[in-house]
Formats: C-alpha cells, sequence, structure tokens
C-alpha cells in the first residue's frame, strides 16, 4: 500500500503514529524509523501520521472543523496578470460564494464591497448560492487537502513578481488558518483549484 502525501511538502516518506504506552517492540520500530510515538495523551482529533521529511503530523481532521468556519478568504493572481478573489461568508444561513476576476492587479473587495466596483466593465463579479448539500460536499472536499496541515508560506525568492496567493479561514475565538505564496504552492493545490472551479465555473489557477 502507498504511503499516504504529506499536506505540508509532498513527501511520501511517512510513518503511522502510535499513542498509548509503547511496547518494547514499538520502541524498537520507532528507533528504525518504521512509526513515529505520539506519547500516551489521546484525543478525537489527533493526527495519524507523520512526515520524515518535513515533521509535519497529519491525518485524523483539521485542526479546526470546516464547517465551523466564520469566513473564507482567496486570492490568487499578480501585480500585471489576472486576478482571482474569493469570500464565503460561513455565518450566513443561506451560503453564497463570492467571486471576482480582475485585471492588471486591480484589487476587490468582496468582505466589504463598494459600490465603486460595478463602475469598472473589465471586472467580472460573481455570487454562487450553494444549497445545504453543496456546502457540506464543499466542506468535504476542503477538509480532504488538510489545509491546516500545510505550511505556513510557500515562496521561491528566484522568482519576481509572478503568483501571488493567500488562503485565510477565520473560525470563531479568533482561531484562523493563514496560508500563503508567491510562485510556490502546497502539494494538494491543483486539487484545491480544481474544487474552486467546480463550484464557480471559472479558471482561476
Amino acid at each position: 500500500m502507498p504511503k499516504k502525501k504529506c499536506p505540508a511538502c509532498g513527501s511520501t516518506d511517512t510513518v503511522k503514529i502510535l499513542y498509548g504506552m509503547p511496547t518494547y517492540e514499538a520502541f524498537e520500530e520507532a528507533e528504525r524509523g518504521e512509526i513515529s510515538l505520539g506519547g500516551c495523551c489521546i484525543s478525537n482529533n489527533d493526527p495519524t501520521r507523520h512526515c520524515k521529511t518535513c515533521g509535519q503530523d497529519f491525518g485524523g481532521g483539521d485542526l479546526f472543523p470546516l464547517f465551523e468556519m466564520n469566513s473564507l478568504e482567496f486570492f490568487v493572481g499578480g501585480y500585471f496578470g489576472t486576478s482571482h478573489f474569493i469570500y464565503i461568508d460561513g455565518k450566513r444561513k443561506n451560503k453564497v460564494i463570492k467571486y471576482a476576476k480582475t485585471p492588471g492587479g486591480m484589487y476587490a473587495d468582496l468582505k466589504h464591497p463598494k459600490n465603486e466596483i460595478n463602475l469598472y466593465p473589465d471586472i467580472v463579479l460573481k455570487e454562487i448560492p450553494l444549497t445545504s448539500e453543496q456546502w457540506l460536499a464543499f466542506i468535504e472536499e476542503l477538509t480532504s487537502l488538510e489545509v491546516a496541515c500545510w505550511k505556513d508560506k510557500y515562496y521561491d525568492n528566484d522568482i519576481c513578481d509572478g503568483t501571488q496567493w493567500e488562503l485565510v479561514i477565520r473560525f470563531p475565538h479568533r482561531n484562523k488558518i493563514s496560508k500563503c505564496g508567491s510562485n510556490e504552492y502546497p502539494p494538494y493545490w491543483n486539487k484545491f483549484i480544481k474544487i474552486m472551479k467546480k463550484y464557480i465555473g471559472e479558471n482561476i489557477g
């Protein structure tokens, strides 16, 4: 069976995390790097795998359940090309994905929209309502990407300008997931973009 890919770095050099009081055999397996010992304290959301390449623990559910999100904000684009903006108000009963496509690096504030944004004919604006079934499917698909386990920053310092991106998911009690990058992306980036395209109907990356 192939090893599960690390959502932070993409390595498949990952091992199972063993919880509880380890046996002598388990200590030997850990010394050989065949498993990782997770300690005796166990909860429902403990990670199940450990990446030997970057040290990230993952699996077992996200740090924060995505269905409890207050909001999701996503941007991808550049200073000179097309930029894409997505905003979802998670506290709203009837869920809607707000989307904007702008030219020349123009910024679009979908969280606090202003009437002026409608004065630019080159800006594409869309609002996509989601049924309860679509919302649950959307959350399940995002959860499968283990966004909370991505590295906080992905930067290729050898490329100037190019494409930048940022993803911020906010939760109650000021908790949040915040990831960003410049010309470099997490392992599940293509799957993430595919999910967004599926619900928005636009090529965004």
